[in-house]
């Protein structure tokens, strides 16, 4: 088993129940925006058209500006509403940027962690939005370092943002890293192509059909204890300088 000193843990789906914080905000935005409309099906629309605009944004086919406004554009257009898209954005963003609700087991293996490792976020985001639902949470104590993509300039899987981090994060050796996180297309492949080591997390059971095996996989977050042994951050970095024989 590898020693690690630096746990980078992805946000949205991870560590933060995306699911539940783009159900609060849209259900609040369409309250707000006086919309009487069905929301299990603008949900299930909505989240269609924001994850094929999210998988085009780590291929680098749209900006984040160009995601943000063309996602209600197109929403708006597959409901038959005439109206401003882009107001009902910002209404939207402003919902759930307040949205800090967890995964199961979230709190409780950053509370075993923390003592023994350097823990950093690395998401994929808009920076004021994804600091304000990581300060807002349980987990705002646990983090080293937030790193985002809006303020890296890159986005997940690109090479650049590991760079980024790697430097924020003050590490100079990659054998020193694990990348834990749910989405094989930004988190496994970006850190397998970057050469750290990646665990993916994967509570559905999905098959991986990404062509790339990760080094570890779990179905819950509390199997990172049978991965990452505790103790003194001190401990585990004197323990990966031992001789093998020890």
């Amino acid at each position: 088993m590898k020693n690690y000193r630096y746990i980078l843990f992805d946000a949205d789906d991870t560590l933060l129940d995306f699911r539940r914080c783009e159900r609060e905000a849209l259900a609040s935005s369409l309250s707000e925006a006086d919309l009487n409309l069905d929301l299990a099906d603008c949900l299930t629309q909505y989240t269609a058209i924001n994850r094929a605009l999210w998988l085009d944004f780590e291929q680098n086919k749209v900006t984040q500006a160009q995601l943000r406004s063309e996602r209600f554009r197109r929403l708006f257009v597959e409901l038959g509403i005439e109206g401003d898209s882009e107001s009902f954005g910002a209404i939207y963003l402003r919902h759930f940027a307040a949205g800090s609700f967890l995964t199961p087991d979230a709190l409780a293996i950053c509370d075993a962690l923390k003592p023994s490792y350097d823990l950093s976020i690395i998401t994929n985001g808009v920076s004021d939005v994804q600091f304000s639902r990581i300060s807002g949470s349980e987990l705002k104590d646990h983090f080293d370092h937030i790193i985002v993509s809006d303020d890296a300039g890159f986005a997940k899987p690109a090479p650049e943002i590991f760079d980024y981090a790697l430097r924020k994060i003050g590490c100079v050796d990659k054998s020193e890293v694990l990348i834990v996180g749910d989405s094989l297309s930004s988190d496994i492949r970006g850190g397998h192509n970057y050469g750290i080591d990646t665990c993916w997390y994967n509570p559905e059971l999905l098959e991986n059909g990404s062509g790339i095996t990760p080094t570890y996989e779990i179905e819950k977050l509390t199997e990172l204890l049978e991965l990452l042994p505790l103790g003194s951050r001190r401990d585990i970095t004197n323990a990966a300088s031992l001789p093998s024989s020890m």
